[in-house]
């Protein structure tokens, strides 16, 4: 059965779904960190706030996530491409395409 696009898309989401599932159950400072924000949602809930100030800090909380979130595309991103120029300028990259254009 040849794959789609949308099944390569939809097992690539699902693998990196288990894959963050995997890092916040292995990794200390993460389950730490996903400990200490339920804790902190918990006591957030209790604040007598009105419907206006919990708009604005979860508007502002959500702003940072998404910035951060750009920020660690843009990392990953060049990490990619700091690793194919390192591939590329020790030949390694060369080679293995040359060994799969003659297959």
């Amino acid at each position: 059965m040849k794959m789609t696009t949308k099944m390569i898309m939809l097992q690539n989401i699902e693998k990196m779904v288990m894959e963050q599932q995997r890092v916040d159950e292995n990794d200390s400072y993460i389950r730490q960190d996903n400990e200490d924000l339920k804790y902190l949602e918990e006591r957030y809930d209790q604040l007598q706030l009105s419907h206006t100030v919990k708009r604005v800090i979860d508007d502002y909380i959500a702003c940072l996530q998404t910035r951060d979130e750009r920020y660690s595309d843009l990392a990953y991103a060049a990490g990619i491409r700091d690793t194919i120029s390192l591939l590329q300028g020790m030949g390694m990259l060369n080679e293995i395409a040359a060994i799969s254009g003659s297959l």
